[in-house]
């Protein structure tokens, strides 16, 4: 039996109905991803400094206003001078990487922020109050809900399993820290990223997905 019929790829039913196979909108939407994760990176590395995005102009050389725009996913006029710019006033290093698409990946990284996002929001937590109760540093707890690049430590990801009751291992192969899927991991997950929506509010459906998809993280594993 083609274990590819049997996948439900969330990634792929996504696509066939908003994408399909027009050129024009793969290309629109690999800009979004681009735009959101570089909006996001820069407004994570400037929290991470404790700088206001006043504070940040100013070492910049530009203005807040500017910093807002380039704060903002749907914003597209990032240039690599002013990306290199920002990057030197916050101590870091600009590096450009072309690699090949790999929509299973993203399928199960979505999963793991969706999840942990998720959870915390189902137990009526902020982020500083899980931070507390978790023993997880307000940081890492921004990051693994917002960042698609970001790899938890094998303690985090102790700290999680602990907190939530889940199997650590499963929650590793979700962040990425273990690359080999299962084909029963990959189709829970598919299955998942295909139903659910980003939880900014627990409706009864969300609830139910959400739950469905901790029940399999806290089965026995099997190798999954």
């Amino acid at each position: 039996m083609d274990k590819n019929k049997n996948t439900n790829n969330g990634i792929e039913i996504l696509h066939r109905r908003y994408v399909g196979d027009d050129p024009e909108r793969k290309a629109s939407l690999q800009a979004e991803r681009v735009n959101a994760e570089v909006a996001r990176t820069i407004y994570e590395l400037r929290n991470e400094a404790d700088m206001t995005q006043k504070e940040l102009a100013r070492l910049v050389g530009t203005t807040q206003s500017v910093i807002s725009r380039l704060e903002d996913a749907d914003y597209n006029g990032h240039s690599l001078s002013m990306l290199n710019r920002i990057a030197k006033a916050l101590n870091r290093r600009l590096s450009i990487e072309m690699t090949d698409g790999d929509d299973n990946g993203e399928t199960i990284r979505f999963v793991f922020r969706e999840v942990v996002r998720g959870l915390r929001r189902d137990k009526g937590l902020d982020i500083d109050q899980f931070a507390k109760k978790s023993g997880i540093d307000r940081a890492d707890v921004i990051a693994m809900e917002r960042s698609p690049t970001y790899k938890p430590t094998p303690l985090i990801l102790h700290k999680l399993s602990q907190f939530y009751k889940v199997s650590q291992r499963k929650l590793a192969v979700l962040a990425g820290a273990i690359r080999e899927v299962s084909p029963t991991m990959q189709k829970e997950a598919s299955q998942f990223a295909a139903q659910s929506e980003s939880f900014s509010k627990l409706t009864d459906e969300e609830r139910k997905t959400l739950d469905n998809f901790v029940r399999f993280l806290r089965a026995e594993d099997n190798g999954q």
